[in-house]
């Protein structure tokens, strides 16, 4: 994987076809070899992610509230998209409902790490039905998704201390790059076929 180029920032999701995304999206190198994520990455990524993820699952909840509280601190209006929208400090961290969500996502994250290994073929369909969904949520932004990653680099580094080491970073850089790269490609999606729909009506 590596932190020497940024997948989203050589592939950024804009407002188009899907078609054109995923052709971009094939094409994960600056020669003329088609790699996929997976094959971009080492077995020693692959173990230093397996091996810090162990860390990090040992409370889902807890972890993933974490993520969230820093994701409403980065982006304070998407807080407004959930049904906790009103529920503030100490109630938060016990209102159910925050903690169902945060658990769940934490668990799509160790969905990614067990299927590191078929990236493509058994986790790329989850996480394109999760971005689809997106577009459901009235006033959501595709950009919401970076603060997402920006928030689980920053509560990955705290939790993991000494042992999020520069290696683990770069393992882990792409892994979330992956995960928000295919969440905006099932969001554009979605968005294209609404357009698309809402054209046809005309």
């Amino acid at each position: 994987m590596g932190c020497g180029q940024s997948i989203t920032a050589a592939y950024p999701i804009k407002k188009q076809s899907f078609s054109k995304i995923k052709k971009r999206h094939r094409r994960f190198s600056d020669n003329e070899t088609s790699i996929t994520f997976v094959e971009a990455s080492s077995e020693r990524d692959k173990q230093l992610v397996r091996r810090t993820w162990r860390l990090m699952a040992v409370d889902l909840a807890g972890n993933g509230s974490k993520v969230f509280l820093r994701i409403f601190e980065l982006r304070p209006e998407l807080k407004q998209l959930f049904p906790f929208r009103d529920v503030i400090g100490d109630e938060l961290m016990k209102n159910p409902t925050f903690k169902g969500h945060a658990s769940r996502f934490m668990q799509a994250v160790g969905a990614a790490v067990d299927n590191i290994d078929d990236w493509e073929a058994a986790f790329s369909p989850l996480l394109l039905g999760l971005g689809r969904q997106h577009i459901n949520f009235g006033g959501f932004k595709p950009e919401y998704f970076n603060a997402f990653a920006d928030s689980m680099m920053f509560i990955w580094e705290q939790v993991l201390g000494d042992r999020f080491t520069t290696e683990a970073r770069c393992a882990w850089q792409g892994v979330f790059e992956f995960i928000m790269l295919k969440l905006k490609e099932g969001y554009a999606e979605a968005d294209t076929e609404r357009n698309d729909n809402q054209n046809a009506k005309v």
